[in-house]
């Protein structure tokens, strides 16, 4: 009898083991199927959404250039590795606007970043502050993986910006209102330029504490 128990406890015990190393092959295999679909996934989103090239030096060739989101006045101008970005003044460019807001003194708000990589495997140009640039399907920019702020390449030069004495009214119609389509797009602007600098000083103060 002793032996039937001590037979019985080393087939339990035995069963446990194997039952436990079972679980643990489903764990495995359960992270290795999540990691298969994400790969997957990306693979997918890569070569169906974005642009990738041959080599970073081909890349670089192609995305020379302007990138402008026209109806807000701003644009990327890509020149070797550097990158500008600029924040056109709607008083300057826009007549309707400066007419009816008045012309505005100060300049476009220009910004300088620089290339850290061309990574051309999946599309993405990789700067200092700006984060990820993604070269669309169609060769445009966004910024990031936003749908709603693409950059379109384009062969127009930056429109030429107003003279200020050919406008009837400089000063602006003082009991002009703003319509709502255009306060969303000044604060738009503001946002997006204020989320500028601020990226921009934390890399320049990443950089000091290096």
């Amino acid at each position: 009898m002793d032996q039937d128990r001590r037979d019985a406890a080393a087939w339990a015990k035995e069963w446990q083991i194997k039952r436990k190393n079972r679980r643990i092959l489903y764990v495995l295999a359960g992270i290795l199927a999540v990691a298969a679909i994400g790969y997957l996934i990306s693979f997918i989103t890569i070569h169906t959404e974005r642009t990738t090239f041959g080599s970073a030096e081909e890349m670089r060739l192609a995305m020379q250039g302007r990138y402008a989101i026209e109806r807000d006045y701003e644009d990327i101008i890509i020149e070797g590795d550097e990158i500008t970005l600029t924040y056109l003044s709607l008083s300057h460019y826009d007549r309707e606007y400066a007419e009816k807001y008045g012309y505005e003194e100060y300049d476009d708000s220009v910004y300088d970043d620089h290339v850290k990589e061309w990574d051309y495997r999946h599309g993405v140009i990789r700067t200092e502050w700006m984060g990820d640039l993604v070269v669309d399907k169609n060769g445009n920019i966004r910024r990031g993986d936003s749908y709603y702020e693409t950059f379109y390449k384009t062969d127009k030069p930056r429109p030429e910006p107003i003279d200020p004495s050919t406008l009837s009214n400089p000063a602006g119609d003082a009991d002009a209102e703003i319509s709502p389509e255009e306060e969303e797009l000044i604060e738009g602007i503001e946002e997006n330029l204020q989320a500028d600098v601020e990226a921009m000083e934390d890399a320049e103060e990443s950089d000091e504490a290096e």
